[in-house]
């Protein structure tokens, strides 16, 4: 009958919590987010699937992949969002002032796309985007020493795939 996002809402009512104008004002922890903060947060923002782990290839660069490309579909694919995440290099970014505070970004390789083997510029690698919603800290105007959460949605590179160039 009541649903488990109505409870986490109350929950950080209720806990060390007051509204101030139109801020839902928390104290800060030294940590930054409480631990109860933390796993209610990551019962109600996390993703529906498990994320997707990437395959971390030993090519460093566009031509040390097709160097070390195997025989694998994964390592012969043009769509290398699907089986072959190895086609991107995954930078973490870090920002504690947004839950989580930590994740992936995807970055291309390659400028163009493998084909039969070779770089081809005929063709263009470029990202692929999801949009993520993080929840974005801010001090509360009535009290520097709380702060306060709005919805942030960024989008995040998660793959690269191959396209033709824009006319």
């Amino acid at each position: 009958m009541w649903s488990p996002l109505f409870f986490g809402l109350l929950f950080f009512w209720l806990s060390e919590s007051k509204v101030e104008g139109k801020h839902l004002c928390f104290k800060d922890c030294d940590h930054g987010f409480s631990k109860a903060h933390q796993k209610l947060l990551r019962s109600l923002i996390s993703p529906r699937h498990p994320p997707v782990q990437p395959v971390h290839h030993p090519a460093g660069s566009c031509e040390d992949f097709v160097r070390t490309a195997s025989d694998d579909l994964k390592h012969r694919s043009l769509s290398p969002w699907r089986t072959s995440i190895s086609l991107v290099f995954f930078r973490t970014v870090e920002n504690p002032d947004m839950y989580p505070s930590k994740y992936e970004e995807a970055q291309c390789l390659c400028d163009g796309c493998i084909i039969n083997g070779e770089l081809n510029r005929s063709y263009n690698s470029v990202p692929v985007f999801k949009t993520h919603v993080f929840l974005k800290k801010h001090p509360c105007p009535s009290d520097p020493d709380k702060y306060s959460f709005t919805f942030e949605h960024v989008q995040v590179p998660v793959a690269c795939t191959c396209a033709v160039p824009k006319q």
